[in-house]
């Protein structure tokens, strides 16, 4: 007769914290080492899983006796109870009903009185099974509904703190600064608004000696992973840790959870959440850096960002758009004198006439143009605030005087038929309750007079939004002042300065006048306020910014 070599199997998860001492991994343990001694089996060696769900079967020391299994060295698997082999009943049964059978592994749980060898015909096994996997999903809905509970009130539930911070020792739930680290994640969020690629700023991180998050952590947690390979290469940053730095709200003092998720329950795979199913808590800690930053950065991430040769991103970059087609327009850089010389229509490069024109401005133009167009409005605002705040507010209330005056209309239209339809409905439910009319009737002409009153409530609920949008236009030009008045005495255009300021920059086609004058418009649109049409002195209207004929000429397309 084959000797008896045993696996001795344990599992543990969080789930399973309320299963006490009866239940841990040094229990199970030493009761089926004493089952083993019964039963004559001899132990060839312990996998013991602590910390891993039972759905999952992608479990290191699991898979370890598995190996073992397909190299001989064992035929016989015992566990407690069948729990402890896992909770996911298709699974489980493909493994002791199926895998075991076929490599002859005898398999034992015995706190259910199971054993292969005697067969496995009844039914506890399969109905175990299904219980077992019901148990699973029940303790992981009710884990997930504490967690966002959790989050909701403002509590960090993350095992590690993120990079930047770390767990109040009074409360671990609670996030303080890290002042180290802290300063590691303002100075990447600087750089990258200041215009400094992902490339460069992981050589710059390199070349400062700075470790990145993994190896700072070890570093202050070190019997916290037991592997050599978290701290082969500490200072060894890549692109992906500084977007995922540049990405986390946490660093503006909010608690996020939720922001991914796995595919299904078996399938532990994990995708990014809609933000729409985040669970967020404002002002929970104190911030790293502030909202405008955040804003700022975040704009230059939306545009397609391409580093130059020294490592530098285009200031430009997602902001100077095609009046025409709307494409962005494609900058020109010259490697051999080491700047850039102009822009043109990127639908034009790549598609020809049939689809748009070139639209082509020289980089010394638009960069000259733009900065004299934010030094003259900081310069209007310093000079009298309350002059420039009124004339903001004329531009704006011309320009949304007809849109408003058309969705009040809308809205009183929407409001009087809506009054209507619940009339409608009223008298058409009252005669069918009386029996005047036929409850096939009813049926008929009824869901037609609700279905448009739930298309004009979604109408309306628009027309709301928008005048409510309309409203904020005060609010919006009183946040737009402290942004234009610190940049009175710029010198020069940097990528933060752009993106802080300008919402895009709309480059029409080159015109010859009837006097053959070549001018070209260059529309600036600021942040909140839009586009800025002034009134030049003597009371003329300053139409938006043109370039002239010999400033075209002297730039290169």
């Amino acid at each position: 007769m084959e000797q008896e070599k045993g696996a001795v199997y344990c599992r543990l998860s969080q789930d399973d914290g309320s299963a006490g001492e009866s239940g841990s991994i040094q229990t199970q343990r030493t009761l089926l080492t004493q089952y083993c001694k019964e039963h004559s089996i001899q132990i060839v060696d312990y996998y013991c899983d602590d910390g891993w769900s039972g759905t999952n079967f992608e479990r290191p020391e699991f898979k370890r006796m598995i190996d073992d299994i397909e190299n001989g060295k064992i035929n016989t698997v015992i566990v407690k109870d069948l729990s402890r082999f896992g909770r996911e009943y298709a699974q489980m049964g493909l493994y002791i009903e199926h895998y075991f059978e076929e490599k002859g592994i005898r398999f034992i749980a015995v706190a259910e009185g199971i054993d292969s060898k005697k067969g496995l015909d009844n039914l506890m096994l399969p109905m175990t099974n299904v219980i077992n996997s019901l148990y699973a999903r029940q303790a992981s809905t009710k884990t997930k509904a504490a967690h966002r509970a959790r989050a909701g009130s403002g509590m960090f539930i993350g095992s590690r703190a993120p990079f930047g911070y770390q767990k109040d020792p009074d409360d671990r739930h609670y996030l303080i600064v890290d002042p180290e680290a802290a300063e590691v994640v303002k100075s990447i969020s600087q750089m990258f608004a200041d215009g400094i690629g992902y490339v460069r700023m992981t050589k710059i991180l390199r070349g400062k000696q700075i470790l990145n998050p993994q190896a700072y952590f070890n570093q202050n947690n070190p019997d916290y992973y037991k592997n050599s390979d978290y701290w082969r290469k500490p200072f060894d940053w890549h692109a992906t840790s500084v977007r995922a730095i540049l990405n986390n709200p946490v660093y503006l003092g909010k608690i996020v959870f939720g922001r991914t998720k796995t595919k299904g329950f078996f399938d532990k795979h994990r995708i990014a959440a809609n933000e729409s199913e985040w669970v967020m808590s404002e002002s929970t800690h104190e911030p790293l850096i502030t909202q405008d930053l955040w804003d700022t950065v975040h704009q230059m991430m939306q545009a397609r960002r391409r580093e130059n040769s020294t490592g530098e991103v285009q200031p430009f970059a997602g902001l100077v758009k095609c009046a025409d087609c709307g494409s962005s327009l494609n900058v020109s850089y010259d490697k051999r004198k080491g700047r850039y010389t102009g822009f043109s229509c990127w639908v034009y490069k790549n598609y020809g006439k049939e689809r748009c024109t070139s639209h082509a401005i020289g980089w010394k133009t638009l960069n000259q143009l733009v900065l004299e167009d934010i030094r003259r409005n900081a310069l209007d605002a310093h000079r009298n605030v309350a002059d420039y705040m009124d004339m903001l507010l004329a531009i704006k209330e011309e320009r949304q005087k007809e849109d408003i005056d058309r969705s009040r209309r809308e809205l009183k239209t929407i409001d009087k038929r809506m009054d209507e339809l619940t009339k409608i409905l009223n008298k058409l439910y009252e005669n069918a309750a009386l029996e005047k009319i036929s409850e096939e009737r009813y049926q008929a002409m009824a869901p037609k007079y609700e279905r448009e009153q739930i298309e004009l409530r979604g109408k309306r609920d628009a027309l709301t939004a928008e005048l409510a949008r309309n409203d904020e236009v005060y609010n919006n030009i009183q946040q737009f002042i402290p942004l234009i008045w610190k940049y009175t005495n710029i010198q020069e255009l940097t990528p933060y300065i752009l993106n802080e300021l300008i919402e895009k920059i709309v480059v029409h086609e080159k015109e010859i006048g009837a006097d053959g004058v070549k001018t070209q418009q260059v529309d600036i649109y600021y942040k909140f306020i839009g586009l800025i049409n002034q009134k030049a002195e003597g009371g003329c209207k300053r139409e938006v910014v043109k370039v002239k004929r010999t400033e075209i000429e002297n730039q290169p397309a």
